[in-house]
């Protein structure tokens, strides 16, 4: 209990950190905004590349982890459609809002630094296999969900397919994996020169992720739409991590970490591509951007329940 305590509480601590400036006006929504991109582009980029580029094996295959994760996904995603259409202030366009606000986790700036301070640096493949795809992956599903719901005869698949491609070809992410696995098959290892500069850059991500999570929160506000906010913190932080486990405990084989990321990536709160997907089309706001703050501060409490099931053995 005592290391999930020291894992658990400086994560969320920083967050408070970040939350705080913001509100002092010390650092603004355009510092915050910096900090992310560099998180995103940056700091996580160049963890995953030292990563693969160093790494002596591989543990899983990555379609059985994606089988687990991004299918347990879509089992919460029809849930949350179904369930929408029950919930006033969620049943437009066919739910596609409250499906991505189900769906879309906050992985890079809450999941991965949780991850990492738990379980260390031996979670980076599988954290960068789910973290490659997800977005790209997520905002089609999204984008294809609504276009459907609301004018079926217009959708164009080529065009939405064309507008993934270049989600994944501009990814840092992604690219950071790719430029790793190539480095690595040129057997050349890293230079201790630039292993430290990225060593240096991957330490840096942890902190700033949370900082620039504090900050980005302090934009959100819990005003309207209560039922639907708490309909979509279950359904993000109760039944999706739920159905990642069954998957991955009863359908896939997966090593026993890669299980646990998955289930800790799954049971992250709504993260904050979920609120702009909402904001762009107008749809459940409210809802969507109260899930992100409140869920984001219950995850303090079902965080700790989780590693302490994962550490006791149960999951």
């Amino acid at each position: 209990m005592n290391a999930i305590v020291t894992t658990v509480l400086p994560v969320f601590g920083l967050i408070v950190v970040g939350y705080g400036l913001a509100k002092a006006n010390i650092i603004d929504g355009v510092a915050g905004r910096g900090i992310t991109l560099f998180v995103f582009n940056v700091a996580i980029p160049a963890f995953l590349f030292r990563t693969v580029a160093s790494m002596t094996s591989q543990d899983g295959a990555p379609w059985a982890l994606w089988i687990a994760f991004f299918g347990g996904l879509a089992m919460a995603w029809i849930l949350a459609a179904i369930v929408s259409h029950f919930v006033e202030s969620l049943n437009v366009s066919g739910g596609a809002a409250a499906s991505m606000a189900t769906g879309f986790g906050n992985l890079a700036l809450l999941g991965t630094p949780l991850g990492l301070a738990h379980f260390g640096d031996g979670i980076a493949v599988p954290l960068g296999m789910i973290l490659s795809i997800h977005a790209p992956v997520l905002w089609f599903s999204a984008t294809l969900h609504r276009e459907l719901a609301r004018n079926a005869a217009a959708f164009s698949i080529v065009d939405t397919g064309q507008t993934l491609l270049r989600m994944l070809a501009t990814n840092a992410i992604i690219l950071g994996l790719l430029a790793g696995g190539l480095w690595r098959l040129t057997g050349l290892g890293l230079h201790p020169v630039p292993d430290r500069m990225l060593a240096m850059l991957s330490d840096a991500g942890v902190p700033t992720a949370l900082v620039a999570l504090g900050v980005s929160l302090a934009a959100y506000n819990l005003k309207g739409s209560w039922g639907g906010m708490f309909v979509l913190i279950a359904l993000k932080m109760i039944a999706m991590p739920a159905f990642v486990f069954l998957l991955a405990r009863h359908v896939v084989s997966l090593p026993p970490l890669w299980i646990k990321v998955a289930v800790l990536f799954a049971a992250m709160p709504t993260g904050a591509n979920a609120f702009l997907f909402a904001q762009r089309n107008d749809e459940a706001v409210p809802a969507v951007s109260g899930a992100v703050a409140l869920g984001t501060g219950f995850a303090a409490i079902t965080a700790s329940i989780l590693l302490w099931l994962m550490d006791a053995g149960y999951i």
